[in-house]
């Protein structure tokens, strides 16, 4: 069995930078993806040469991982560019290599690469959560609205939502929240907790709910959360494309804009 091509662009949606929260497909971070026979190689270059090699290890971990589940796949080779230890991420991601080992003589043995991938999964979480929050309330849902809503109360309608507001029997239009929705699940997901349509939506990262008069002060701490990915991302943005992408130097958009929120 031959590996399909967009099942393995699928997986590829599947991996995010995490200092970024965003896909690395979206970021524009793959360049080639080989598939001969059973084996797919994929090359992927990040944004400025000094992309701290925690991060990237974890980007190459996750593509060997999510490439490897893809059906007809037996082996994953996956080689980083534009990074000051591309040499060394790449010969102990092949061979299947940690990072301490890989890094042996470099790093605090004490340092632990899950962790650093759960605090950023969580600054995620916080971030995503953050924005939907605050566009539905821009929407016109009041607080013990929004704590309110199960999951399957929101539904995706292109790049909006809609959101069933079952006591009120209302629907309320929610504009540009349709990818915040979809990466906030997918940190859901990361996080073990429940995304089941009567699972509540918004909840701690302990799955515990919020409490209305506590929403304000939360809504503070993920703010600074959602602007520091905001940033990092758009800075990043620019980078690559100013090396990589001449064609897209005057484009001044950016993935991070959508976490820009009034």
């Amino acid at each position: 069995m031959i590996p399909d091509p967009g099942e393995v662009h699928r997986a590829l949606a599947e991996v995010y930078d995490p200092e970024l929260d965003a896909p690395i497909t979206e970021l524009g971070f793959v360049n080639r993806v080989h598939i001969d026979g059973n084996h797919v190689t994929v090359h992927y270059t990040v944004p400025t040469f000094w992309c701290a090699p925690n991060f990237v290890f974890i980007m190459s971990q996750d593509i060997r991982t999510e490439v490897g589940r893809v059906p007809g796949v037996a082996q994953v080779t996956v080689l980083v560019h534009n990074n000051c230890m591309e040499k060394e991420i790449n010969f102990g991601i092949n061979a299947g290599r940690s990072f301490a080992e890989t890094f042996p003589a470099d790093i605090d043995q004490n340092t632990d690469l899950e962790a650093l991938r759960h605090a950023f999964t969580v600054k995620g979480f916080l971030a995503r959560q953050d924005a939907l929050i605050r566009r539905m309330k821009q929407a016109g849902a009041t607080d013990v609205v929004i704590l309110d809503l199960h999951i399957g109360d929101v539904h995706q309608q292109g790049d909006d939502l809609l959101v069933q507001v079952s006591p009120l029997h209302m629907t309320l239009h929610v504009r540009s929240a349709g990818s915040d929705l979809a990466r906030y699940l997918h940190k859901r997901r990361q996080l073990q907790l429940s995304i089941d349509p009567a699972a509540r939506l918004f909840t701690d990262i302990n799955g515990q709910p919020i409490a209305a008069d506590n929403l304000a002060a939360y809504l503070r701490y993920s703010r600074v959360a959602r602007l520091n990915i905001a940033f990092n991302t758009s800075l990043c943005e620019g980078l690559l494309r100013t090396q990589f992408f001449t064609e897209r130097q005057h484009d001044y958009s950016s993935i991070g804009d959508r976490l820009m929120i009034g």
